[in-house]
């Protein structure tokens, strides 16, 4: 059995992440000329900096290509570590843009996106069409990668140990921390990780009390992209991904002692329904951290010069 379910679970998370990355590629193609500049431009005022952020992360469904971007740009000398701060907290504001989306339940609409975007995409009247029907494909194959998750998740229910494991973690908030931040290291995808919660959270493996410390260290552990891909730039460049792992780490640290009084919260807005509740978490979570966080950027910029000197 448990051989079928992480297969299973393998073959899902392998179909969510071509959805992702044909996601990601169609929305460059149509963009990829203007993209550069358009980020620059839009990091002239600190708000305008996070909605940016919030914008292409939300677009290109992947916070990760947003850092790994920002990166290159600080490394290319287009913008600064301050603005790119503003860009790097928008995105992970933006990244919970795709957990959003899962969480309303239009799967008997896939069928037919699925339909429309594989006719777009070789009929080729022009490359506008093809790139709609690429990001149509995309989209459909997120979806059905969750559904071949959930199915292979679902004899989990039988294994005592799992469940012994979920319980855990309401009580000892590190743990879950630790497991999220492991495996989204692991998988260099923090919205898969989350697609994964909600869908043990759909068939009741999960309840939003042990998601909210997995998802905290979901967070951290999708920093570790955005560090690899700065071991090839400058200063500046590993300055960029450090930020990134700070304001991460910063944000979990504060709402640590909260983390119960946040999870009812989430609970109070959407009672009934536990996958959107984890998507609530998500982005509340992010939300939460750039309203408390905004006041520090000037902080961590400095701190980042003094870890990479």
């Amino acid at each position: 059995m448990l051989f079928s379910i992480l297969i299973g679970t393998f073959l899902g998370v392998i179909l969510f992440f071509i959805g992702m990355f044909l996601l990601t590629h169609s929305i460059k193609a149509l963009y990829s000329k203007k993209l550069k500049k358009f980020i620059a431009t839009l990091t002239i005022h600190p708000l305008l900096g996070i909605f940016s952020g919030i914008v292409i992360t939300a677009l290109m469904q992947s916070s990760s290509a947003t850092s790994i971007l920002v990166v290159s740009l600080v490394n290319s000398r287009v913008m600064n570590l301050y603005q790119a701060a503003f860009i790097l907290m928008g995105a992970n504001v933006g990244t919970t843009f795709t957990a959003q989306l899962i969480s309303f339940d239009f799967f008997f609409l896939i069928p037919h996106i699925l339909f429309l975007g594989v006719l777009l995409f070789f009929l080729r009247w022009n490359p506008l069409s093809k790139n709609i029907g690429k990001f149509l494909i995309a989209f459909s194959f997120l979806f059905l990668g969750i559904k071949l998750m959930v199915a292979s998740l679902n004899p989990l229910k039988d294994l005592m140990h799992f469940k012994t494991l979920m319980l855990s973690i309401e009580h000892q908030h590190l743990k879950g921390i630790f497991i999220g931040a492991m495996t989204t290291a692991v998988i260099q995808s923090s919205s898969t990780s989350i697609a994964t919660l909600q869908g043990l959270a759909h068939i009741g493996l999960i309840d939003i009390y042990q998601a909210v410390p997995i998802i905290m260290g979901q967070n951290i552990g999708t920093c570790v992209t955005t560090l690899f891909s700065s071991m090839a730039t400058n200063k500046n460049g590993k300055r960029a991904a450090i930020i990134h792992l700070l304001f991460n780490v910063t944000g979990t640290i504060f709402l640590y002692p909260f983390i119960h009084l946040f999870s009812h919260f989430v609970f109070s807005l959407t009672p009934l329904n536990s996958i959107r509740q984890i998507a609530n978490a998500h982005t509340l979570f992010n939300v939460f951290n750039v309203i408390l966080l905004l006041p520090f950027v000037k902080l961590f910029v400095f701190t980042s010069k003094k870890i990479i000197r």
